[in-house]
């Protein structure tokens, strides 16, 4: 009886041994699968069929992209070397394997090319997203500031929406927390750019840079934009659209003043404090803009508005701004003039 016991005991262990020793085998073909590493030169390119990414494969450190193969999961295509490109917008993944082991995916967007460039110029709206009661927001307008002036001066234009906080603000407009929440913001001081690409103004500049940079490589101009206001006790603002390309627009008019005069929560002090940019109005119907409908490569079209200041508000530091938006709700150009008899023409590339 005792020997039966023993050979049971003893075929048990076998059969665990066996099992731990399948189940560490599992493990270490799983870790061997990672061993490829597969890196591209950038995550984005313009899919005009002359733009094109490197990849680079990686295996224990040493650079095996001439004997790995890299192909599209979306096709099972095989490329021909380690470069890509294409004609077609869009999103593709791909993959490396040399020898027995695979990479792990790695994904790059193609973005619609323009066809020729623009005859227009193109210009980028910051939206920063602050209050009175945020003690942050001071030192991250100063960065924000600073990479503007410093680097994309006549090519950003900002707008400061201010949400509601403790103490409340002045300032605040309904607009700022819907869109807030539209663009998923937990945190202030906080940007959105060309209501699309979002950064917080603590990321160092490198990061900051590469969201502005994004929208000037990757979404040019194919629209222009043109605002003229005239001003007897309240302003008629007109704006005219002309598009390169039959698409469908949209139009977001807002008032902006500069020079207000409210204290400011700076670094958990409390100070006297000249904020700009301020959003005080929102001119257009909806956060969304109003629809312009479908212009044609040529056509122009023109809105009109009518404005009221309201009292305590500065009119000579008054501006508007016209954000003109595509078929995907992002900003393609804006055009801005001042709110007492302004004029901004269409921007050509070659003036």
């Amino acid at each position: 009886m005792y020997t039966n016991i023993y050979r049971i005991l003893l075929l048990v262990c076998i059969c665990g041994v066996g099992i731990f020793w399948i189940s560490c085998s599992g493990n270490s073909d799983d870790s061997e699968q990672t061993e490829v590493i597969l890196s591209v030169s950038k995550n984005t390119l313009i899919a005009d069929g002359k733009d094109a990414i490197n990849f680079t494969v990686m295996h224990e450190g040493v650079d095996v992209t001439a004997d790995a193969i890299i192909r599209s999961v979306m096709d099972g295509q095989t490329l021909d070397g380690s470069t890509f490109s294409t004609s077609k917008a869009g999103t593709y993944a791909f993959e490396a394997s040399y020898g027995k082991y695979v990479s792990k995916l790695v994904t790059v967007v193609a973005s619609e090319a323009s066809g020729a460039s623009s005859k227009f110029v193109r210009r980028i709206c910051a939206m920063e997203f602050t209050g009175t009661w945020c003690a942050m927001c001071p030192g991250g307008l100063t960065r924000l500031n600073y990479l503007i002036n410093s680097s994309y001066e006549g090519i950003v234009y900002m707008m400061a929406f201010h949400v509601n906080g403790s103490p409340s603000d002045p300032m605040v407009i309904e607009q700022s927390s819907i869109l807030s929440n539209k663009f998923g913001l937990s945190a202030y001081p906080s940007c959105v750019v060309d209501m699309r690409g979002k950064m917080a103004l603590s990321e160092n500049y490198t990061v900051m840079r590469s969201v502005f940079n994004e929208s000037l490589d990757n979404y040019p101009a194919h629209c222009g934009v043109a605002i003229q206001s005239e001003y007897n006790g309240q302003a008629t603002v007109t704006v005219r659209v002309t598009s390169e390309r039959n698409s469908e627009y949209r139009l977001i008019v807002y008032a902006v003043e500069d020079g207000v005069k409210h204290q400011q929560n700076d670094g958990g002090i409390f100070r006297d404090y000249t904020h700009n940019h301020v959003v005080r109005k929102l001119l257009s119907a909806t956060v969304d803009g109003d629809k312009l409908g479908q212009i044609a490569v040529g056509e122009e079209i023109s809105k009109y508005y009518t404005f009221t200041a309201d009292e305590g508000w500065n009119v000579d530091n008054l501006s508007f701004y016209a954000l003109v938006t595509d078929e995907n709700g992002y900003v393609n150009n804006l055009a801005v003039c001042a709110a007492v008899d302004s004029y901004a023409d269409y921007e050509y590339v070659n003036d």
